[in-house]
């Protein structure tokens, strides 16, 4: 019994890893229905952190031109998300500055969305269902191959599907548990219909899903449902349905920074940056560390001539966040509008400083170039495009930069 509390004590306090340790060597003597259990809770709740605690609406989804649930090409106008990513040329030299959480300059941003994304976003590694690549070690066998008539099968149910469906990957199996144990007992649980739902997802069945979300939603209304209903909708690039289910969960869960920000997300990518502010700020009242709606109000704030209110919000996300180049490249930037000269070249040293990438560097020293030709030292601006280059080769931006430059000395001598 004291291996046994051991393991127990283990899963309350969080430990997994020695938690699973402790279980594979207590069942290489003895097969344990209730070790098992605990060893798939933990092995299940290890691959949905590493893969995913709130499940990400998906806005460029891959589509298959041989599906049939594809939308169309040309949708009615005020309908659909701009999918268009601007180029360099398209953009004046102010727009083309400011670089994202991701490394690129904001002429390669689809959107103000991409400002500066959360932490965990930028970090989530991918889930064991997504490389479809099972768990190998110590896995479960007896619980695995439980039968509907045995007296277990109904408690376990749940676990064994999620266990099938994060650890193994294996969407089938996991549907035929689903299926099992709706029929093994007469509750009716919204769990299943919702755990159906995602399985139809990501076998690519947008009706099967629908039907299934808005089963649970009669018999629950969950916040799970709201948020897997308007990844659906915009996965079939669906913006105005997206809404009104944020709508929908708005009037049941009030100001819930989840549908807030899907609901900004969507109004952003449809090309309302208007009210997509309005709900970005809406956001950063109810969550105030929110590093995504302050900065996409920064952002917005920045391309609308206010510099100086952006400089506000950048200060706050260097208060309240880790510090990263994205970060002090755009308080640099920022202080480059607002004519505060002292602190320009201290805030690009710091993003040079944190900066991890060649990409991410290559920004930042095309951003340097406006610094110097704002001072007019082209010869300077020259040589800050030729180490944005040398640092990063495919830096459009600054190919098409130099290039002007180059021109533009050679008619002067």
């Amino acid at each position: 019994m004291e291996i046994d509390y051991k393991i127990l004590n283990l899963y309350k306090t969080k430990q997994y890893d020695k938690c699973l340790n402790l279980c594979a060597t207590a069942l290489q003597n003895k097969s344990d229905r209730m070790l098992e259990f605990i060893q798939m809770r933990a092995m299940t709740i290890q691959a949905k952190v590493a893969g995913n605690g709130y499940e990400e609406v998906e806005y460029f989804p891959k589509q298959d031109d041989l599906v049939t649930t594809a939308v169309a090409k040309t949708p009615r106008a005020g309908t659909a998300f701009q999918r268009e990513v601007k180029t360099a040329q398209q953009l004046n030299k102010r727009t083309s500055g400011t670089a994202t959480s991701r490394g690129v300059s904001t002429s390669r941003a689809p959107s103000t969305r991409a400002a500066l994304h959360t932490a965990s976003r930028l970090s989530r590694a991918a889930t064991a269902l997504a490389g479809g690549a099972p768990f190998t070690a110590s896995t479960p066998l007896s619980l695995r191959f439980l039968t509907k008539e045995d007296t277990l099968f109904v408690p376990a149910a749940k676990t064994l599907f999620e266990y099938v469906y994060y650890c193994e990957g294996d969407i089938r199996k996991a549907m035929d548990i689903a299926f099992q144990a709706q029929k093994s007992t007469e509750i009716i649980d919204w769990w299943w219909n919702f755990s159906l739902a995602r399985c139809y997802s990501a076998l690519g069945m947008h009706r099967n899903t629908e039907d299934c979300l808005r089963q649970a939603l009669k018999q629950n209304k969950h916040i799970s449902i709201y948020l897997r209903l308007v990844a659906m909708y915009v996965g079939l690039n669906q913006p105005l349905s997206a809404l009104e289910v944020c709508k929908q969960g708005l009037s049941i869960f009030h100001e819930y920074t989840p549908l807030l920000l899907e609901q900004a997300r969507i109004h952003d990518e449809m090309g309302n940056p208007a009210l997509a502010v309005k709900e970005y700020r809406m956001v950063a009242l109810e969550d105030p560390s929110n590093m995504e709606a302050i900065a996409s109000i920064a952002m917005y704030n920045f391309y609308n001539d206010q510099p100086e209110i952006a400089l506000r919000y950048y200060r706050r996300l260097l208060a309240t966040n880790n510090p990263g180049p994205e970060i002090f490249n755009n308080l640099g930037l920022c202080c480059l509008y607002c004519n505060q000269w002292d602190l320009i070249l201290p805030c690009f040293r710091q993003a040079l400083y944190f900066s991890a990438n060649a990409e991410t560097r290559s920004d930042i020293w095309f951003n340097l170039s406006h610094v110097a030709l704002s001072t007019g030292d082209m010869a300077l601006a020259r040589r800050c495009l030729q180490v944005s280059l040398a640092t990063n080769s495919e830096n459009e931006a600054s190919k098409n930069a130099l290039c002007a430059l180059n021109a533009q000395l050679r008619v002067r001598r």
